[in-house]
């Protein structure tokens, strides 16, 4: 869990999500009609998509390397 400060959104959540394979989550989300609004690398850490809930809550899904690859 981290903290991100975001004024705009006081008082609400961020959850993320951590998976193995970015690119095959987002295909699979926006198939179901979500909207992925960014993905941007993260550091050395992977890739970070965010999308937003019906109620406008943010949602990062996070990749994360697994062992033994780069």
């Amino acid at each position: 869990m981290y903290v991100v400060a975001d004024p705009e959104r006081a008082g609400r959540s961020l959850v993320a999500m951590a998976v193995s394979d970015l690119d095959r989550t987002i295909t699979e989300i926006e198939g179901r009609g979500i909207t992925v609004e960014k993905i941007e690398k993260v550091g050395d850490a992977g890739r970070k998509a965010t999308v937003l809930d019906p109620d406008g809550n943010s949602v990062a899904i996070i990749e994360v390397p697994q062992q033994g690859e780069d």
